[in-house]
């Protein structure tokens, strides 16, 4: 997510989506993979990552689920944009643009982690309990 709160997204032959995807063999830890996936897909390197969900998925089939581990970051800094990577662009949009332009199998599902997302990232942001505000 960049600062202002839009969403940085790809642009992928599915449509606009969030980055993300597998775990290779030499990723050591599933935050290696979300940081590998953001650059690959997006050219973004993250901050600190805050975990949201995790989701089971039978995109295998029913016989084979696997899991996914839904994270939220602030974008640290975006790199320039050079063709060759793993989508054809990064577009940034609010998460209300997003949402009206999902076109995946699950907008029920997408709606539900970009709110919990922002959730989690404003939870995040919030002064630990007892610490006192500025004033």
């Amino acid at each position: 997510m960049a600062d202002d709160g839009r969403l940085v997204l790809a642009d992928l032959a599915r449509g606009l989506d969030l980055p993300g995807g597998h775990v290779q063999w030499r990723d050591t830890s599933p935050e290696e993979t979300a940081r590998r996936e953001t650059l690959e897909e997006i050219r973004a390197e993250l901050g600190s990552l805050t975990p949201v969900e995790v989701i089971e998925s039978d995109h295998f089939g029913p016989d084979d689920l696997t899991y996914m581990i839904i994270y939220v970051a602030r974008i640290r800094r975006l790199l320039p944009w050079a063709d060759g990577h793993e989508s054809a662009g990064r577009v940034i949009l609010s998460p209300t643009e997003f949402l009206a332009a999902y076109r995946g199998t699950r907008p029920g599902l997408m709606r539900h982690l970009v709110s919990s997302a922002l959730t989690a990232l404003t939870a995040g942001q919030r002064a630990p309990e007892g610490a006192s505000e500025p004033g």
